[in-house]
């Protein structure tokens, strides 16, 4: 490397930090195979290159006392990268960012000394802006960069060794986070952020001396995650947005975000501006709180369980043919919890088309990934049924359909499912289930019509029985419990519930007392579903 310009400028400062951003766009994906701890909120590297690309665009728009000023331009960044900020990554980076600025505020250039201590300065800030900093994360792996290039200065380095030391640093510090979560030793991967964070500064220093950025990246797209150690949170959300008013507190705030179950809580900025990340089962206390405190910027809320599930399903396809079963199993769920049923029941593939209903080359694509020999296949859902069966046929001998026109008929067929023996045995066991299963499914009529001969008026709650309505009632649970009494005839011993996305949270106890009054001979099960348009799905056996 050669040496770095003695003194550096803020336009040497803004061209280092538009090849950093060069850099990590280069390694987004790569980032973000990896980004497995402890909730794939979102995307680490897309939500790093948005936050700092946000920082970068918006600094150079606004106006500023002097932008030739290093001081002022990094400021003006740290401003532009607390109002962008994008995930629980991208706001520990806007405080990265923030903390860099403040070390060298007031500032017209500095000097490779100057860049180390304004990463220590990064550094402390960060730590600072975490209400419990977790090691092994972005925030070691900065630290431990920058105490780098503080010995390699006190050993009186040339700015190029202290640079590489920086960057060198960085990238084993990336290495050992493994050795300090378990989880990510167990993923087989390191920490997503930290790696980040580490391109970031080789792009930085590849910047400060002028050099081209190298021709490969880092770390492929392809990066192989051991699934069953990928944890997250479960249901809930991901609430974030920028508040902004006089005198915020931010100390108070987050402390109402706690008392409230909060998690992965970061409340960072000034008593001007704040910007607000936090995981609750209910978004909307969280934002509240912003409500009363200020005025409301930028708010976003994200479902974690589905982001999750997406996230699971994407990383599905890049599975090692070597360990799919000989027998595979695919089916077509929309639903979180459904899904996840089915994964449980052994479905190697299991696909939500974001259009609702999935294509012959959507569910031929899964088939080829989801078992060596054979697949079976169930669409569950009497409208995908055309498409599974051009799958089977464009993969003939390879691909059976199971003719299940719905989840409880899918859920039901999956409990016969083998991952090994005679295709031909398995699919005939399958059918068999069909026959002792049927599914109620509750949601609300768009129009007004007649069907079956029943009359339903716009938002009447409506009830099918193996797709036939059969009733209409004044709620959705009405509804449910007129669908359960045709459903459940003489001879049925359980019935399984799952909830809609549109069902309130903690339904589950109510609605299962519910049918067990009515029905006090079966054994009830309410289940998460997740699933969008019908309230309740129900299968009885």
């Amino acid at each position: 490397m050669p040496e770095l310009p003695r003194p550096i400028t803020a336009t040497d400062l803004r061209s280092a930090l538009r090849t950093a951003e060069d850099w990590l766009a280069t390694n987004r994906d790569g980032i973000n195979a990896i980004n497995v701890y402890p909730v794939p909120d979102g995307d680490t590297g897309t939500n790093m290159l948005l936050t700092l690309r946000a920082a970068l665009r918006d600094a150079a728009a606004a106006p500023s006392p002097d932008p030739a000023y290093c001081g002022e331009y990094l400021a003006g960044v740290a401003r532009a990268a607390l109002l962008g900020a994008r995930g629980n990554s991208g706001v520990i980076l806007s405080q990265m960012l923030r903390g860099f600025a403040e070390a060298l505020e007031g500032e017209a250039e500095t000097n490779c000394a100057g860049v180390v201590r304004a990463l220590t300065g990064a550094s402390k800030v960060a730590y600072a802006a975490v209400s419990t900093p977790v090691e092994g994360t972005m925030l070691t792996v900065l630290r431990e960069a920058a105490s780098a290039g503080e010995a390699a200065e006190r050993a009186g380095l040339a700015s190029t060794d202290v640079m590489r030391a920086v960057v060198d640093e960085a990238f084993a510090s990336v290495d050992r986070t493994p050795m300090l979560l378990p989880r990510l030793r167990d993923a087989g991967v390191v920490d997503s952020g930290g790696m980040g964070v580490a391109v970031i500064l080789e792009g930085l220093a590849c910047g400060l001396h002028g050099l081209p950025l190298p021709t490969t990246p880092r770390l492929a797209a392809s990066e192989g995650v051991a699934l069953e150690a990928v944890e997250h949170e479960g249901h809930g959300y991901c609430a974030e947005y920028v508040l902004s008013g006089a005198d915020l507190d931010r100390t108070a705030l987050e402390r109402e975000l706690v008392a409230l179950g909060g998690e992965s809580i970061l409340v960072v900025g000034d008593a001007r501006t704040l910007h607000v990340h936090v995981h609750l089962a209910d978004p909307g206390p969280a934002i509240s709180l912003g409500v009363a405190a200020g005025s409301l910027m930028a708010v976003k809320v994200d479902n974690m369980q589905a982001q999750h599930e997406a996230w699971v399903e994407g990383h599905e396809a890049e599975a090692d043919p070597a360990t799919l079963p000989a027998i595979g199993l695919v089916a077509v769920a929309q639903g979180a919890g459904i899904a996840r049923a089915f994964r449980d029941l052994g479905a190697t593939r299991v696909i939500a088309p974001a259009g609702g209903k999935a294509s012959a080359a959507e569910l031929l694509e899964a088939a080829r990934g989801a078992g060596r020999e054979h697949v079976m296949l169930l669409p569950n859902d009497k409208d995908v049924l055309m498409a599974a069966e051009t799958a089977a046929h464009e993969a003939a001998g390879f691909v059976t359909v199971i003719p299940t026109r719905n989840v409880a008929a899918g859920l039901a067929a999956a409990v016969a499912y083998l991952p090994t023996g005679d295709p031909e045995e398995i699919a005939a066991t399958m059918l068999e289930t069909l026959e002792v299963v049927r599914s109620v499914e509750v949601t609300v009529a768009v129009r007004d019509a007649l069907i079956d001969g029943v009359q339903v008026r716009t938002g009447d709650p409506i009830a099918f029985v193996e797709g036939m309505l059969v009733a209409t009632a004044e709620s959705v649970d009405a509804a449910l419990l007129a669908g359960l009494a045709r459903a459940a005839g003489e001879g049925a011993e359980i019935v399984t519930v799952y909830l809609g996305a549109d069902v309130p949270a903690g339904s589950a106890e109510r609605v299962q007392s519910m049918v067990q009054a009515v029905h006090p001979a079966l054994e009830v099960e309410v289940v998460d579903g997740g699933q969008s348009h019908y309230h309740y799905v129900a299968s009885v056996e």
